[in-house]
Order: structure tokens, then sequence, then C-alpha cells
């Protein structure tokens, strides 16, 4: 082998030693430097499955208890118009959604669907029944009958500030006037707590003498600091198809978009 040769063939032994030695290093940093997250594909830290459970804010799927929707219907605002709501109960104390899409499908008494599927985004306190509120909607010359609403995207819960377990905010003296003409209800949104709060929407439900509902509403607060209270309004422009005996307030807070 002469010189020449030789030469070359160092050069590509040289070469070929750095680029074992790069790879050497990656593989070193990848395996045996790598940092645990909730996001890396793998089961590390304390994680009861892959980044999930244990310091991840995901729950593993065999922790979650299903959303369980327990109504939904159709309320008339005025001739074609209605609004629409689900009540939908959240069995996990610790957990929440951050986002999830539903939709509604209303149908007439032919069974034939009103109008397009209604669809939109919200999220899921924990540990509480809450009203997926939807309006105005128009169903044309279609009188709703029936009513089905389902979530349409997999639902990923979320570990919540253990606050939010219980509800932060409560409601109080509840006044319903004109009830036979054009109806108004008002209320007290009480915040006892130390934190502030903002974009709170609220839902009123009203219930006839049988238990069910028969007419909704919603509006909003922009803030509500601590120790303080505000009054909402709702209005209905006719009376309902009979009386009310009992009405739910309910304060929607979203637990992973406020800032205390």
């Amino acid at each position: 082998m002469d010189w020449s040769t030789r030469k070359k063939l160092g050069c590509f032994g040289m070469i070929g030693l750095v680029i074992l030695l790069i790879a050497a290093y990656y593989v070193y940093k990848i395996f045996f430097t790598h940092v645990p997250t909730c996001f890396d594909g793998i089961q590390n830290q304390d994680e009861q499955g892959i980044d999930c459970g244990g310091v991840c804010a995901n729950f593993c799927s065999w922790q979650e208890k299903s959303i369980v929707p327990l109504w939904a219907r159709a309320f008339p605002i005025q001739n074609g118009v209605y609004s629409l709501v689900a009540y939908v109960q959240n069995q996990n104390i610790n957990a929440g959604i951050e986002q999830i899409n539903y939709e509604f499908r209303v149908y007439d008494s032919n069974n034939i669907l009103a109008g397009d599927p209604v669809t939109g985004t919200t999220f899921i306190e924990p540990n509480q029944s809450t009203a997926i509120f939807q309006s105005p909607v128009s169903t044309g010359n279609r009188i709703p009958k029936n009513v089905f609403f389902s979530f349409t995207s997999t639902p990923v819960w979320t570990k919540t500030d253990p606050k939010y377990s219980v509800p932060q905010l409560t409601t109080a003296n509840t006044h319903l006037t004109n009830t036979d003409t054009a109806p108004k209800l008002s209320a007290d949104v009480i915040n006892n707590t130390l934190f502030n709060y903002n974009n709170i929407e609220v839902v009123a439900i009203l219930y006839g003498a049988d238990g069910n509902a028969i007419n909704a509403s919603d509006t909003y607060i922009a803030s509500l600091p601590q120790q303080s209270k505000q009054t909402v309004y709702f209005t209905w422009p006719q009376k309902f198809s009979e009386p009310v005996t009992n009405i739910t307030i309910i304060p929607r807070l979203d637990p992973f978009t406020q800032s205390q």
C-alpha cells in the first residue's frame, strides 16, 4: 500500500471517528441525560401512564369518569327562534375539560331535522352540573319536538385547582316579575372568596310544576372582584307556557382562564 492510499484511508478513518463520536454524543444526550416531561411520550417521573397521572396535568383514561348528559331541550323565544340548553354532570372532583366540541340536533314531531346541526365549543367545570346554552337558533317553520346533544371531540381531562371542586360563586335574591306579559328575572351573583373572577357566563333555568325545565336564558359578568356581588338580569319577549315553580341560576366559571 503506497503512501497516498494510506493517507486517504487515514482521512476516511478520522472522518468516520468524528461521525461516530457525534452520534455517540446524541445517543448519550437522548437516553442518559433526558429530562422527563409530561409531553415526551415516555412513562417516567411518577406518571401512571404515558404522559398522564402523577405530576402530569392530564388524567389517564382509566382515572376519568364520563360526562353524564342529563337532558337537552329547546325553549321558545319567538316564532321560529329558540334557545337550546343541555344540562350535563361532571363527577370528576378535581378534573375538568379546557375545551370540548359539542353539537345540538333539533327534530320536529315527524322526526325531521329542524335546521342544520348547531355546534360550539365549551369548557367543563370539575365536580358539578352545568348548563350549555346556545341562542338564538332558527328552526324556520318547524316546531322542535326532540333535542339531541352530544360531544363531538374526545375529552381531555385536566387537573384543576382543588378550590374549584366546590362552587366559588353563589346566588341569592332571585326575583321573577311580569310573568303574564314579558317576564323579567333578576338575581345576585356573589363572590365570597378571596379571588377575583372574570368572564363569567350565568345561565338561568326555570322549571314548571312537574319538575321539567320550561325556559332558560343567559347573560355575562365581565368581572366579579373578591368579596363582592353583582345583580344579573334576564328577560323574555313573551309569557311562559306554564307557571314557574323553581329557578336555578348557574354561574359558569372557567377554571382554565382565571388569573388571580
